[in-house]
């Protein structure tokens, strides 16, 4: 990151959600001024570096949402429709929101702008030619990463709810499994979840949508832009300052082109840290017209907030 020390107008959008209210309190603790643009910006709270901006990106057309984002030195694309709950999770909705997002970006002529996609996106290790979803194996890697970490099947019942009580019955099963006192019982949750995972799993629309938003970006040179894609294991969880970089793959531990077996390999991030990383991102732009991941140290697995205040 560029040591020069600048006060920037910072629009986000999503500022109350998941990754947006933490992205604005370390935007807002380095002395920008962020604008949050929701339906429902006061959410957040109050704060002399906030400016609340009421505007509907799901409503909006690309002529309105631009007059929202002019004058912004950076805006950054926190919109996803979690807060809603898991039927929300959809293909197109969130396909069309970024187009119009992405329309209005380039007719206000921002400064830059900073798209936090997902996990979807991101190449397999070791083969550039296939994204993650198309390697189910690595879904079910991702399922079972999530289910033994506490703190992430914690967020999930909070914002997912159907998703997160399935997530915590798996987790107690594998649980029980791994401490020899496994039962017929357990057994029969962990089959028909993973059975679930693997023919129905409804979140894998919206991560499909996310793969696919990459294309309104991909050897796109019209606009500044960056594309972030958290890694599998991102949830709520303690701010360290300290991350890795990865461009285009997903990265994993140990050797990182051997893509088989990525049970326990995968890595993750705070929502607290990868917001370090944005922030970095916003001031260096040196990441400009790439595709990125960061990870970091993930092992305090206490449950954290999945919603941050000023």
């Amino acid at each position: 990151m560029s040591s020069e020390k600048k006060s920037m107008k910072v629009g986000v959008i999503g500022p109350a959600g998941f990754g947006g209210s933490y992205l604005c309190i370390e935007l807002i603790n380095r002395g920008h001024q962020v604008y949050g643009i929701s339906r429902n910006p006061e959410k957040l709270g109050q704060h002399a570096s906030y400016t609340p901006m009421s505007a509907d990106v799901n409503t909006l057309g690309v002529v309105e949402l631009s007059e929202v984002f002019k004058g912004m030195d950076v805006v950054i694309n926190e919109y996803g429709p979690h807060s809603a709950g898991h039927e929300a999770l959809q293909y197109m909705p969130f396909l069309e929101v970024t187009r119009k997002i992405v329309l209005a970006i380039r007719l206000a002529k921002v400064g830059y702008f900073i798209m936090v996609g997902g996990c979807g996106s991101l190449h397999m290790p070791g083969t550039p030619e296939r994204s993650v979803l198309e390697d189910r194996e690595w879904w079910m890697s991702y399922r079972r990463g999530i289910a033994d970490s506490e703190a992430h099947t914690s967020y999930m019942e909070e914002r997912l709810g159907p998703m997160g009580a399935g997530l915590r019955a798996y987790r107690n099963a594998r649980a029980a499994e791994a401490s020899g006192k496994g039962t017929s019982e357990s057994r029969r949750v962990i089959e028909d979840y993973e059975a679930y995972v693997r023919s129905n799993d409804r979140a894998l629309q919206f991560v499909t949508a996310c793969r696919t938003s990459f294309m309104f970006f991909d050897g796109n040179t019209s606009f500044p832009w960056t594309f972030v894609s958290p890694p599998a294991l991102y949830r709520p969880g303690r701010r360290t300052g300290e991350y890795e970089v990865r461009y285009d793959v997903l990265p994993v531990k140990g050797d990182e082109e051997d893509a088989r077996n990525l049970d326990g390999r995968l890595h993750g991030i705070s929502a607290a840290d990868l917001a370090v990383a944005i922030a970095d991102e916003a001031l260096s732009r040196v990441k400009k017209w790439r595709h990125w991941t960061a990870f970091a140290d993930m092992s305090d697995d206490t449950p954290a907030p999945s919603y941050m205040t000023l």
